[in-house]
This record gives structure tokens, sequence and C-alpha cells, in this order.
């Protein structure tokens, strides 16, 4: 009998008495590497259960008084009024985005439409430039406090991090820079230059000046996820790094403004990345939605697609801009108002070293008697409130206690109107003032 018959016989055999080959998978074996990765994050971003009464103080949308939704009704409805228009917006169309679209935001970027691709929101075009530029074990330099999302979408690649470190005062370029001239060599640059997320520092000119400085002389792309570029609460914002720089990315998103739902933001990319990133985004889920383009073209007044909203009034801005201004000016007036009350009521009161836009407050508590992690527990479990530990935000020696949070909240000021937002901040003062958060 040949080696094959034997096989068949022992396999009808084991077949017949009922036994496998081998064993099943286990749910966890059919799990893929990146599938059973724990989560960077350390937790950030996970929802808390609390009541339904509650009013959480972590938000980072649009409050829904500040959508556009007049002018999305109006585009929406010219859009389905026109045959032609609503079929070209139900078929396949080409990977870099809408034509009309693009040729906005290239004026806005000052920059050729073919630098420019459209995104499902700034975290898509993250991944989509992750997915171009890194193997795992390449150096990412990384803000040290930053937003931890990065962190989940970094893990893909497993890539090595520098950390650039950001005090209230600016970043230490200078350590950055020894490390650079010692040999390392990193392949890009994440940063938050405007309203930085969580502290609110922007990047100055003369660092922005440097850093591209660097990112030539070294070889590395600098990324900047610039989200709230057009929510500075004194007016227009400074300039981005400059797109004259081939090291120079700029990922934005129509998400703080015109609402995250809509997933719609772009890349502006030197040339030489243009065309991998458009690859890459053709190869997965080919472009983003057509209708939703189409409808954001008419909101933004762009190229052919430009159309009146008829019965807007006063208080229903058009375009972009004029949207971004009237909702910046509302979120100065909560920012103010969140920080005011927790000034006044918390002992010793707090500390906002950065007010300069964007939708969330970067407090630090002075009594350093209280004990961040304790009065979290108190504002979940008794005051129906919660805002985010400074732990998150820290790349470097995170932990568990007190001091791993560097006295600092992170506080949510855009996504409620102001009298939810004034109970919020009055309960997450009642929990900082309970004996319970004393260290």
């Amino acid at each position: 009998m040949n080696t094959a018959t034997t096989a068949n016989t022992a396999n009808t055999a084991s077949t017949a008495t009922g036994a496998d080959p081998a064993p099943a998978l286990s749910p966890a074996e059919l799990l893929s590497d990146l599938g059973s990765r724990g989560d960077r994050a350390r937790g950030f971003g996970k929802a808390s259960s609390l009541p339904a009464d509650s009013i959480p103080l972590l938000g980072g949308a649009p409050s829904e008084d500040l959508l556009p939704l007049a002018q999305i009704r109006h585009a929406a409805e010219d859009l389905t009024a026109d045959p032609s228009a609503l079929a070209a917006a139900l078929q396949y169309s080409q990977s870099p985005g809408l034509a009309g679209l693009r040729d906005w935001i290239s004026r806005r970027e000052d920059a050729e439409s073919a630098r420019i691709v459209v995104t499902n929101g700034a975290f898509h075009g993250l991944s989509l430039l992750f997915d171009a530029l890194l193997d795992e074990g390449d150096a990412v330099i990384v803000e040290d406090p930053t937003y931890p999302l990065i962190f989940r979408d970094l893990q893909h690649k497993r890539p090595r991090l520098v950390p650039l470190r950001l005090t209230e005062s600016g970043f230490d370029i200078d350590a950055l820079e020894a490390r650079l001239v010692a040999g390392e060599r990193p392949k890009l640059l994440y940063t938050v230059p405007d309203h930085h997320n969580p502290t609110g520092y922007v990047t100055t000119p003369a660092e922005r000046a440097r850093l591209v400085e660097l990112a030539e002389r070294f070889g590395f792309v600098i990324v900047s996820d610039n989200a709230y570029h057009s929510l500075g609460f004194d007016g227009p914002s400074l300039p981005d790094y400059p797109l004259g720089s081939d090291r120079v990315v700029h990922v934005r998103t129509f998400s703080k403004v015109l609402g995250p739902g809509l997933r719609l933001g772009w890349l502006a990319l030197p040339p030489w990345l243009a065309g991998p990133v458009t690859r890459l985004r053709a190869n997965q889920d080919q472009h983003s939605s057509v209708l939703v383009q189409a409808i954001v073209e008419r909101v933004l007044g762009a190229g052919s697609a430009a159309h009146p909203a008829p019965g807007d009034g006063p208080l229903a801005p058009r375009g972009f801009d004029a949207i971004a201004a009237r909702a910046r000016t509302a979120y100065a007036e909560r920012f103010d108002l969140v920080t005011s009350i927790l000034d006044e009521q918390v002992p010793g009161g707090i500390e906002v070293v950065h007010r300069t836009g964007g939708i969330f407050a970067w407090v630090r508590v002075r009594d350093e008697r209280i004990d961040l992690a304790a009065a979290q527990r108190v504002a979940r479990e008794r005051t129906g409130t919660d805002a985010v530990l400074g732990r998150y935000f820290f790349w470097e020696g995170s932990g568990a206690g007190p001091a791993d949070d560097r006295g600092a909240l992170r506080v949510g000021i855009s996504h409620l109107p102001p009298e939810r937002l004034r109970e919020g901040a009055a309960r997450l003062a009642a929990a900082l003032s309970d004996p319970e958060a004393r260290g």
C-alpha cells in the first residue's frame, strides 16, 4: 500500500471513529496578530457607564445648535432635484475625490489639485499616510502630550516612538535635534499645530520653521493633523506648515465644523507622495461617498456646484468660513463659561495656560492634594459627569498614580449648549471639591 493510500485509510478511520485529525481552531487562534493586539491608547475613548441624566464633559464633537443644518438640507434638496446630478452621485467615482471639491480644497491649500486626496475624515487620512510611509520598527516622532488615539492607528505598524516634549512654554526642539544629530532617523513627525489636543498650545512660527528645517535636513515628513485650524477664538489661525516643502503633509477634516457624521476630510500631499497614497486608497475603499461629497460641494459653493440656499436667514451663514466663524465665537464663550465656573468653585481654583481655540479646555487644578482619579470616580458615581484624566495624553511615564495625571483634565466645551455646560461644570467642580477627592 502506498503512502497516499495509507493516509486516506487513516483519515477514513478517524472520521469513522468520530475523531478529528487536528483540533479545531479556537476563536483566539482565528484572530490575526493585529486583531489580537492590546489597546495602545490605554483606555482613552472608552465610554464610561453613567446615569441617564449625566452631563459628561468628554465630547470632541460640534454642538448640535451650531451644525449647518439648513445649508445641508438645501444642498441635499438641490442635488436630489437634479436627476442627472443625483444619478452621478450614486455611481462610482475617482479615488482622489470629486473635481469641484478638490478644486475648492486646492485653492484653500494653495496647492495643485493633483496633490489633494479626499478622505473619510482625518483618521482615515492618517491611516493612508502610515500605510504609505511606515514599516515595522520605523521611528515616529510624537508630541508628548498628544492625542491618544494616534497610538491606536500607529500600532498597526509597530513603530518605535520618539517623544517630542511639549511644555507650557513650547517644544523641546533642542532635545529632538540632539537625537537627530546623534543618528536618529525617524520617518515622520505627528503634530497638532493649532489649538493642540489636549493642551490648546499653538506652535509658534519660529518652532514651525525650525521643525521644517530639521525635516528637510534629516529627511522625515511632518504630518500636520490640523483639525481645529478654523476654530481659533481670536480669528483665523496661523498659516499651517508650508506645503512648499516636500516634507510636509496637511491632514484636515470637515468634521469639527460641518459635522463628523459626514466622514469627510482631505490630505494635501507633496507630489512624490500623492501617487502612492492614491494607489493605496484605490486598493482599499476606492473613494469617499460621492453623495456626501456632492452635498458638501454645494454647502461650500465649490466649483460648478455653487448654488444659493434660499431662506437661510441671518443665523444660517453660508460657506465654510462663515459657518466656522459662528462656531468659534460660540466656543470661545463656552470655554470661558466652563473654566470660570471651575475656577470659582474648585478649591484653590484652576489654571488655564492656553486659551487659543478648539473644542477643549486643558485645565490644571492648583490644589495638589486633589487626586483627579478619585475625583473622577466621585463624578461618575455621584455627581453625574465625567472628564478625561491628563494621564491619557502623556506617552512617557504613564501609570495609575495621581502624579501621572500631571494635575490636568481635558474638559469638552463644544458638544453641549451653554445651559447644559453650566450644569456639567458645576457637577465637575462638586466632584473635585468632595472630601473623597483628597489624596
